[in-house]
């Protein structure tokens, strides 16, 4: 909120406990005066980022957007603190880049956009967001957290899964829910992965289907033409549901 807003409701709430205590003698100031400041505090909190409906561009720092945000593109270095609650629309997009990654990126601890609803992206997002909802790219796309379904044509890489990943490749540090692509890769997935050629995570708790299923840590079953984890490695079928000793202390 703007110093000068804030200057004038401090202002205005002065004047009322004044004007209220010569109405009301018998209340004690300090209590009305709490009670004045709680409401300005409120206030001030409430109006840390302006509200916009129903269009505005994301480029836009410390805004809520209530129906459509629309703007060129998004990257993981962007500090905006903008929340859409509605659409995203991002029209070119960097997702193309997406698997020329050399590593997995490191996010910050504050998310730069929430979307709550739907992200769309021509070309795919790269984006430090955080979805709850459905986030569709043209091409790749790369981000820190979706809560719902994410759809992509080549690459969906997110430090976070809650729900389903769709495309040539999916890959997360953890996932809770289900991949299908060509192949798929999660450093821990609870769930289910399903891949037309090779399905690689260090940590399952679940099953995977394809037609090479890796993992060091299994607790589940493994359907493919060849099956490997911590304790055998076979064809067609395998299993563990028994932790190791050594891993024991990890789980």
């Amino acid at each position: 909120m703007d110093s000068n807003v804030k200057e004038k409701i401090l202002i205005l709430a002065f004047e009322i406990t004044k004007r209220n205590m010569n109405m009301n003698k018998n209340i004690p100031i300090t209590r009305t005066f709490a009670s004045i400041m709680f409401f300005v505090l409120t206030i001030c909190s409430y109006g840390q980022n302006d509200n916009r409906f129903p269009v505005w561009t994301f480029h836009k720092r410390n805004v809520n957007i209530h129906g459509l945000s629309v703007g060129l593109v998004s990257t993981v270095i962007d500090e905006r603190n903008t929340n859409t609650n509605g659409i995203k629309l991002e029209l070119i997009g960097v997702g193309l880049f997406v698997p020329l990654i050399p590593e997995f990126p490191t996010f910050e601890e504050q998310r730069s956009e929430r979307i709550n609803g739907l992200s769309l992206s021509a070309l795919g997002t790269v984006c430090d967001c955080l979805t709850n909802g459905l986030s569709i790219g043209g091409g790749s796309q790369l981000n820190y957290q979706v809560n719902g379904i994410a759809l992509a044509t080549m690459v969906n890489i997110s430090e976070k899964q809650n729900g389903i990943m769709i495309a040539t490749g999916n890959f997360t540090k953890i996932t809770n829910g289900f991949q299908l692509g060509l192949t798929n890769g999660s450093s821990k997935i609870n769930g289910v992965q399903i891949a037309f050629s090779v399905n690689e995570s260090e940590k399952v708790r679940g099953l995977q289907i394809g037609i090479v299923n890796k993992t060091e840590n299994l607790r589940g079953v493994q359907i493919g033409i060849w099956n490997v984890n911590e304790k055998r490695k076979l064809p067609l079928i395998n299993w563990n549901f028994r932790r190791t000793k050594e891993r024991e202390t990890n789980e």
